[in-house]
């Protein structure tokens, strides 16, 4: 199995609906509608949109083709999930709980965990008072909008902290970027929700931050997963093992060789590329929101299933305590699968990483 410390002497040894009922065709290959719910297409996706370059074609080759859609947070992505507006989602496990407490027959099952680990946290500006979590208490938390994952992960952190989320802290929409790091800085809110990529383009923007330590309970978690249409899992279930392997080769790529990731991924999306500054400069900026999250995207050491795309049932299970939502959630034995993993995971990782390593650009 591929843990980050066997991926990295695989590394030193190279350098020397939600898969609708009808899925459509474009030249013979199954056209997979993946919902985007940061709503842009920039350079942390290259874990997924290197296969989609012509130079390494990992979706042409398993025959498919993905066709990102950009939307407006988990509430969004998960909805046109469950509805088949699009073949398949990341979406927060927060987000995901509080839906499915509500309606526990929502059409959605998770396949495939892209995110070993979790993403978000909780900052202030690097000379506040604040140490911890429990000090926000009565304070403002800004926040990109209420359907971002930065915001479901905050408000189960603070109902672990017996913070009620809903009276103890006001949440304020400032954006992202150059935006949400002025909120804080002028001090309209006294502290950031967001994902790490956010934070790396706040602090690009220069308002650097600091981070407050996350609480215990997130050390059971896994960060985000792909959900698909459970209802058409089994009818779709060759095009849904054939995209994701794509992706986990995908993911292996650009691991293994961040820079050539990041210029792949540039040349699918010209329009992600930073403009008015150097290649040095826009490269300098990718980097540090790719490296934000990349050592997520890898199975960790504590992880019993070193597996791409691995989640255990102990693990929702965690997420529902996370999430405070005992007494809602009884079960969630059928929320996700791991019966794809031994497909998509059947691919040479040691072969795309030296692919990785080689490619001249």
């Amino acid at each position: 199995m591929l843990s980050r410390r066997t991926f990295n002497t695989l590394l030193g040894a190279a350098g020397a609906g939600l898969l609708c009922p009808t899925i459509s065709f474009a030249q013979n290959k199954a056209v997979v509608r993946l919902g985007n719910a940061s709503g842009i297409i920039d350079p942390q996706l290259v874990f997924m949109t290197v296969g989609q370059n012509p130079k390494v074609n990992y979706y042409a080759k398993e025959g498919v083709e993905m066709d990102i859609m950009n939307m407006s947070g988990a509430g969004q992505t998960l909805q046109a999930v469950a509805s088949g507006n699009c073949e398949t989602s990341a979406v927060s496990p927060v987000a995901f709980l509080n839906a499915y407490a509500k309606n526990p027959r929502l059409d959605v099952i998770f396949t495939y965990c892209w995110l070993r680990e979790p993403h978000w946290s909780v900052a202030v500006k690097p000379d506040s008072p604040i140490k911890s979590l429990a000090e926000l208490k009565g304070k403002k938390v800004g926040i990109r909008n209420q359907g971002d994952t930065g915001y479901f992960g905050a408000r189960a952190m603070f109902q672990e902290l017996k913070i009620d989320p809903d009276s103890d802290i006001e949440w304020v929409s400032v954006g992202e970027g150059g935006p949400a790091g002025d909120a804080v800085y002028r001090g309209r809110v006294d502290a950031m929700a967001f994902w790490d990529g956010s934070f790396a383009r706040i602090a690009l923007a220069g308002f650097p931050l600091r981070q407050l330590p996350n609480t215990e309970g997130m050390k059971k978690l896994f960060g985000n997963s792909y959900g698909v249409q459970k209802s058409t899992l089994q009818k779709n279930r060759d095009t849904t093992v054939r995209f994701f392997r794509a992706m986990a080769k995908s993911t292996v790529f650009a691991y293994a060789n961040l820079d050539n990731a990041i210029l792949l991924h540039w040349e699918v999306y010209p329009e992600s590329k930073p403009k008015g500054r150097t290649d040095e400069q826009a490269m300098e900026e990718a980097r540090a929101i790719v490296r934000s999250r990349a050592d997520k995207w890898m199975p960790q050491p504590w992880q019993a299933d070193q597996r791409f795309g691995a989640e255990s049932l102990e693990q929702w299970k965690a997420q529902v305590a996370f999430a405070g939502l005992e007494d809602q959630v009884k079960d969630v034995s059928g929320v996700s699968t791991n019966d794809l993993l031994d497909e998509i995971n059947a691919f040479d990782k040691a072969a795309v990483i030296a692919e990785a390593k080689a490619l001249k650009l």
